[in-house]
Parts: C-alpha cells; sequence; structure tokens
C-alpha cells in the first residue's frame, strides 16, 4: 500500500469531517494485518493534526474564540491546569508552546543557576 492510497482510506474515513466507525471498521476488515497497522497509524496522525490541546489554570469565557482565532478549521480541547499560574500551554501536533509565569521563572531560574554554578 502506497502512501497515495493510505491518505485516501483516512480521508474516505470521515463523515462530514467526523471519524465513521461504520467505515472504519468496513476499511480495517478488507486490510492485511500490516496494512491495517499503517491505516491505524495514519488515522492517529491525523486526528492528532486536527485537534489543538490547551491548558490554562482557570478557563475563561473567551479563551476558545481566541484559539480558534490563531488555530483556524481545527477542534480545540480545553483542559484546566492549575499549577500554570497565568497563562497557557497550547500542544499542537508534536509542537508545545508554553507562555506562562510558572514556564517564565523557570527560565530565570535556570538562568541564574547556570551564572552561579
Amino acid at each position: 500500500m502506497n502512501k497515495r492510497m493510505l491518505q485516501q482510506l483516512v480521508m474516505g474515513s470521515y463523515t462530514n469531517g467526523n471519524l465513521d466507525p461504520e467505515k472504519v471498521n468496513k476499511i480495517a476488515d478488507m486490510l492485511s494485518k500490516k496494512e491495517l497497522q499503517l491505516y491505524i497509524k495514519a488515522l492517529k496522525k491525523w486526528e492528532k493534526q486536527k485537534k489543538v490541546i490547551v491548558d490554562v489554570p482557570v478557563i475563561t469565557f473567551d479563551i476558545k474564540e481566541k484559539v480558534q482565532e490563531l488555530f483556524p478549521g481545527k477542534q480545540i480541547v480545553i483542559n484546566t491546569d492549575p499549577s500554570l499560574i497565568l497563562g497557557m500551554r497550547i500542544h499542537y501536533n508534536d509542537d508545545i508552546y508554553e507562555m506562562s509565569l510558572k514556564d517564565a521563572l523557570e527560565k530565570i531560574t535556570e538562568h541564574i543557576e547556570e551564572i552561579y554554578d
């Protein structure tokens, strides 16, 4: 199975932008074990690309809309993480963007430790 065929199978697994379990089961039944592993891996990768996970200390009403402006067309998932102390952490694909007071203080501490060690 080549990449183009795998991509077509992944795209064919969706109905109206949502993963369709019936289509996935039909496709899975037709694949060999090795092809099924590739298919599942491709589905997971595609789902990961469609989703943006945002960690915030407290959920505010407009946070989802503001993040949606930054990542149009992506599914936004908001989680609370009280340890962040002002700011947010954004997980998109394999990238993590952290903008928080905690992160800034940790970087300052590391810098001071490097200077005085």
